[in-house]
């Protein structure tokens, strides 16, 4: 196997092993779906999976439990029900761009295209990203991304590596028309420095000059990008010319049964269109009475629907139910920590249950990760899942414990933030709290990441 390619994220070319079978994940879509094709996706789920969906991080649609050969079966079903499958490198746009009058896919095909005829996929990271901010509501700008190219008026703007779009190296503007071509240069230019180079990232290539060089013919680089609160939002979205209601999958995760009971009121009520999104959200668009009737149904069903939802903010992967590195059962942990959690979560902080030390649901430091291991659980605190842990306990301890952090937090900077009572907790205070345990003199001065404390407390 290419040592490069082994870090790849699944598709449907070249599903993902897993605990529960194969995962394949969806290209990002070019065109919202309808919601007879929202029925199709839960009927395929059925069919070739377990009737799992998920909506990744970056808004994509994957399905998991598939045969080993079930990847095939499926794109085929997926594209007679009307599913546009460009698979290629990862390109994100705005999932709603057809609906504002955009018409993404012609740009998305091409880009795909120069990129297969000059063979640079393979001379790329496995992990590159494109993305594409074409000026309406929904950009993906608050995405992590090696190139971004942003439309405006006739001209585009080209940015290097970052974070989301305000971090990007903004090395110039192109005429409209040259933006494939000024595309491929650059792709070209970064394809000869190997398969493990990025424009983003530590070790990243964003700002050496040569990257801009090998454009060439660019004009002046002042363009200030604003990351559009919608982005991720639950609830209205102003900016169309229909109503649109964003909601989420709890955890990121569905179910087919769901799924064909939301795609049948859609159908009843006139729904136009449903489209995933960043952030796992599920957005709704069509006639405000429309988006009003699906919504309620979406509600009855479990889906997250209020922006104060506890859900919202909390990461959890499949864990040791359905990923084969899963320690801790990581989403089975979730609804019972939003429920012991909940008078914390106020979105000022995220809480990670992650299976392992990978960390996908979460790749960002959290405030407070709750982790496998093959002992246990350990308790990270601001920072990444693979972060040596304050401590290690059954997570069954850990995740009782969350009730007592919570009450020992409210007394805490009354009328603040829950992140700003949580800091101004010492850690010790914090992994007693969680392990049930009264913390020692010694341990009022905190400890050490390097030293967690797996000897007393995971027994």
């Amino acid at each position: 196997m290419d040592p490069f390619r082994r870090n790849a994220c699944p598709s449907l070319a070249a599903p993902m092993r897993t605990g529960d079978g194969w995962l394949a994940r969806l290209p990002p879509l070019n065109r919202p779906m309808t919601p007879s094709m929202l029925a199709a996706l839960a009927s395929a789920a059925e069919r070739h999976g377990n009737g799992l969906v998920e909506i990744s991080k970056r808004g994509n649609l994957q399905l998991r439990g598939l045969a080993e050969t079930g990847a095939g079966p499926l794109a085929a079903d997926l594209a007679a029900a009307g599913f546009d499958l460009d698979e290629g490198i990862p390109i994100s746009i705005d999932p709603l761009a057809s609906i504002a009058g955009i018409d993404a896919a012609a740009i998305v095909h091409e880009l795909h295209r120069r990129i297969q005829d000059a063979g640079l996929s393979k001379n790329l990271a496995p992990k590159f990203t494109i993305v594409l901010d074409l000026g309406s509501p929904l950009a993906p700008q608050g995405l992590s991304a090696d190139l971004r190219l942003a439309f405006r008026t006739g001209r585009v703007a080209i940015g290097l590596g970052g974070g989301d779009a305000r971090e990007a190296n903004w090395i110039g503007w192109v005429a409209a028309e040259r933006a494939v071509d000024a595309a491929l240069a650059l792709l070209e230019a970064l394809a000869t420095r190997g398969p493990g180079v990025r424009l983003r990232g530590p070790g990243g290539l964003a700002d050496e000059p040569a990257m801009a060089a090998a454009v060439g013919g660019l004009s002046d680089v002042s363009f200030a990008p604003s990351i559009a609160a919608t982005a991720a939002a639950i609830g209205p979205i102003k900016g169309y010319d229909v109503a649109v209601q964003g909601i989420a999958f709890p955890f990121g995760q569905s179910d087919a049964v769901a799924l064909h009971e939301l795609a049948a009121a859609a159908s009843r009520c006139g729904l136009a269109a449903f489209a995933p999104a960043p952030e796992r959200t599920l957005l709704l668009a069509g006639s405000p009475e429309a988006v009003a009737a699906t919504l309620a149904v979406a509600a009855r069903l479990g889906f997250v629907t209020e922006a104060s939802d506890p859900r919202r903010f909390i990461a959890a992967c499949i864990g040791s139910e359905g990923c084969a590195s899963g320690r801790i059962p990581a989403r089975l942990m979730a609804d019972t920590a939003a429920a012991a959690l909940a008078p914390l979560l106020d979105g000022s902080f995220t809480l990670h249950l992650s299976g392992c030390a990978k960390g996908c649901a979460h790749p960002e430091p959290a405030k407070i990760a709750l982790v496998g291991v093959d002992n246990g659980a350990g308790l990270v605190l601001d920072g990444l899942a693979r972060d040596a842990p304050l401590g290690i306990a059954p997570g069954s301890r850990l995740l009782g414990g969350l009730g007592r952090l919570a009450a020992m937090a409210a007394t805490k900077l009354p009328g603040t933030s829950a992140r700003a009572a949580l800091d101004s907790m010492e850690r010790a205070g914090i992994l007693g709290a969680m392990t049930g345990e009264t913390a020692g003199d010694d341990d009022d001065r905190g400890e050490s990441r390097d030293e967690p404390r797996d000897a007393r407390l995971s027994a």
